[in-house]
């Protein structure tokens, strides 16, 4: 495959923007953002340092972006633009999002922490996956690898069963070929339960400024207290909290905001959303990027971030609860019992 040229990458980007099917999530008015790093943060307590924002390759980065080498390109640009921590599973998008990461790999692998996730929760299942993400990313080595989305006690149980997936990352860590463990989880309670029973040295959850459901009054604090590393997804709703996101059809009706939500005055912006997230205690938090505007908007917001004030917070907190239903890691009543509780 031809590499593109960042002159053709900025044009398609441009114009797939205007036609509305990559549309950013902040200001469509971005400067050329330098390529000085980003702040770093501690992650956990292994003597790494990581950037406080990295890239989500998460659905906002393969559902809108039709290409592999133009979504390949969108993360040579980030990684330039001083953004140094990638995420990405097993099968996110059957696969395309481990492949596109992995062209901008053969590049950039070493300006980068790489994490990917397995959901097989048995020990050959993750083997396999493992094996075939170091294929996919175009890497020898990974920097973390989760357990993805733990959705109840049971999942749980299996993975640090005898032959469960838990004993293939650690095989991974013991041969080098991984070097942190971990798991994703969107349940504060099963969170706190995977903590105590995984030992692990990174989560990745989902603390927003809806705080539906709540990290901030038990897994935060703990996982500080054991010196894990916590990484934020979708502070921003994916996007759902904010007016101008993307538009994936077969997903509004199901996960998008309620009627008339953005009819409220004064909503957060997805400026306050990233702020609120950068106040809390966490490492990294991630943010989908679906087009070069979005990327220089959050770069340049990450960049102007100053820790908020407990009143500030407060306000944007307030502010941001008519989304408390909004999204797919919760069903749209709110008080439905969480797995784990």
């Amino acid at each position: 495959m031809t590499k593109m040229t960042r002159r053709r990458f900025v044009e398609k980007t441009a114009a797939l923007t205007g036609a509305g099917l990559l549309a950013p999530l902040t200001d469509r008015i971005a400067p050329p953002a330098s390529a000085a790093p980003l702040p770093r943060r501690p992650f956990g307590r292994t003597g790494v340092e990581v950037t406080m924002v990295g890239f989500g390759g998460g659905s906002r980065f393969y559902l809108p972006i039709k290409d592999d080498e133009t979504g390949a390109e969108l993360l040579r640009q980030a990684i330039d633009r001083g953004m140094g921590v990638v995420e990405t599973s097993a099968n996110y998008g059957n696969g395309v999002s481990e492949l596109r990461i992995g062209l901008a790999m053969k590049t950039h692998r070493a300006k980068v922490f790489l994490e990917t996730k397995v959901d097989a929760r048995d020990h050959d299942g993750a083997m396999k996956e493992i094996e075939r993400s170091l294929q996919r990313l175009q890497t020898e080595h990974l920097d973390l690898v989760l357990h993805h989305g733990l959705m109840d006690k049971s999942q749980l149980d299996r993975v640090l069963a005898p032959d469960g997936a838990e004993r293939a990352i650690r095989r991974m860590v013991d041969q080098k070929v991984v070097r942190f463990r971990g798991f994703s989880c969107h349940w504060p309670a099963l969170t706190l339960d995977g903590i105590n029973r995984l030992e692990p040295q990174a989560i990745q959850v989902i603390p927003n400024a809806t705080r539906n459901p709540d990290f901030e009054t038990e897994v935060l604090p703990l996982a500080r207290e054991r010196g894990i590393a916590v990484m934020a997804m979708k502070t921003c709703g994916m996007g759902y909290f904010v007016k101008d996101h993307t538009t994936v059809p077969d997903r509004m009706d199901r996960f998008g905001p309620p009627p008339g939500a953005f009819d409220k005055p004064d909503l957060p912006t997805a400026r306050d959303y990233l702020h609120y997230a950068l106040s809390l205690p966490l490492t990294t938090v991630f943010v989908g990027i679906d087009a070069l505007p979005t990327l220089e908007s959050v770069i340049r917001n990450a960049r102007a971030f100053k820790p908020l004030s407990k009143t500030e917070m407060t306000s944007i907190s307030a502010r941001a609860q008519v989304f408390r239903t909004t999204g797919f890691w919760h069903p749209r009543e709110a008080g439905s019992p969480e797995p784990g509780a």
